[in-house]
């Protein structure tokens, strides 16, 4: 009784601490992936109600990645340069308003306006809200304020779903409305704390600076150890894409499981994610972010295989449980590595440039896993998966593991999430 009395007043005395503007970014995130994730019901709503054909719709969705993508990087520049507290509160307001406008009926041509639009929004909201979200709490507590953005995100995925499923019977026009509608009163929210002194400053070389430092060594365009990461965490995330396409197919095809298993797998995903992802941090804090990353690359390596075991559900139960264990892992150590290698160089750039390759996986991962698939069977995908799992083991090793990352005391002190203002040095 008493470890738990200590656990809650620990968790409450976090909460009390907690910058209002880091309250505000968390209820941002929970919007912002809630709204992403009813953007995936665009194709119904160009389908249903705006009577397109498939080609313009796969355009249309084509569109909204790469406008994702150019978003993501640019939104992450653009932090150097302006606050991003109105960063964040215009991408909500003004992403939240195309889509509401979505709701109506628009030309096809203002359609291929809107679209990219908003998901140029949707990108340039995430590095913003992230360095408000880790910048502006104690460098101990970033860990945990990254768990806890973690935790959020979920749990507008899980809610988005929810809402969707209710607004659906009105038809799909109803759920971007409503949608649009809460998402421009969270920015709205996160508007009305963009008062006050910036709590991120910008990273830029100091003009007396500027004849002894050469600009491209702040630049990710010419760190190519983080470069090999981003590589390692692309394979990463194209392993972790076979479960929205080819994970399915092989249950259904060839375990000859019903639809119904992929709710229920993806169900478990999600809910051990929430539980579990604040509780796992105390163990990366243990091993440090580079054991905490090749212990995710090996249980992403090992996880696709399992499938090969049986043709039993509980095969599939380790599967989905390993890609959790090593999503649960990865995102966090992944998150604070790139804020500490960033700490002396254009962190907008680094963030941007990292939530540019999240995004950007989508349109090669489950592409190519298909096409595997098709052409040679299961098997010879999961162990493909394996291979590159490895493949990431092997790169991370070289980047992380070379940036000596750890998470205790006196490393946070000196490194992790140091303010760009101090940054001025190589």
């Amino acid at each position: 009784m008493a470890h738990h009395s200590t656990l809650d007043n620990t968790l409450r005395a976090r909460i009390r601490a907690t910058p209002n503007i880091v309250r505000v970014q968390l209820v941002g995130t929970l919007l912002n992936s809630a709204s992403v994730v009813v953007k995936l019901f665009m194709p119904l709503l160009f389908r249903l109600e705006y009577g397109l054909d498939v080609q313009r719709i796969g355009l249309l969705m084509a569109s909204y990645g790469a406008g994702c993508i150019y978003g993501a990087y640019a939104g992450g520049v653009l932090t150097q340069k302006l606050d991003p507290r109105a960063m964040t509160a215009f991408c909500l307001c003004f992403s939240g308003g195309f889509a509401a406008f979505l709701a109506t009926p628009l030309n096809l041509f203002s359609l291929f306006l809107l679209v990219p639009a908003i998901g140029a929004l949707d990108g340039a909201f995430r590095p913003a809200n992230l360095r408000l979200v880790l910048e502006t709490v104690a460098p101990s507590q970033a860990p945990w304020f990254q768990g806890v953005h973690r935790v959020c995100f979920n749990f507008g995925v899980a809610l988005a779903g929810f809402i969707a499923a209710q607004l659906a019977t009105h038809g799909y026009s109803s759920i971007f409305l409503v949608m649009g509608i809460v998402t421009m009163l969270g920015g709205i929210l996160i508007g009305a704390y963009a008062q006050g002194p910036c709590p991120v400053k910008s990273a830029r070389t100091p003009r007396r600076q500027r004849t002894t430092v050469r600009p491209t060594a702040y630049s990710p365009w010419h760190d190519r150890s983080f470069l090999l990461f981003i590589c390692a965490q692309l394979l990463a995330l194209a392993i972790f894409d076979q479960m929205y396409g080819t994970f399915g197919l092989f249950l259904t095809s060839d375990y000859q499981l019903s639809n119904g298993w992929m709710g229920y797998l993806f169900a478990l995903n999600a809910l051990a994610i929430v539980c579990f992802q604040l509780p796992a941090l105390k163990l990366i804090d243990r091993l440090g972010l580079a054991r905490t990353g090749q212990c995710g690359a090996i249980l992403l390596a090992i996880a696709f295989p399992l499938l090969l075991l049986g043709n039993s559900s509980i095969y599939a139960i380790f599967t989905m449980a390993c890609l959790t264990a090593a999503e649960i892992l990865l995102t966090p150590a992944w998150t604070l590595a790139v804020m500490d290698r960033s700490a002396h160089r254009d962190r907008g750039r680094y963030l941007g440039m990292f939530s540019a390759a999240w995004l950007g996986h989508s349109l090669y991962g489950p592409a190519v896993g298909m096409w595997i698939y098709a052409a040679w069977g299961g098997q010879t995908l999961w162990w493909t998966c394996c291979a590159l799992g490895v493949a990431v083991w092997a790169l991370q090793a070289r980047t992380i593991g070379r940036w000596t990352v750890r998470l205790d005391k006196s490393s946070r002190a000196r490194t992790t999430l140091r303010s760009p203002s101090t940054n001025n040095d190589i």
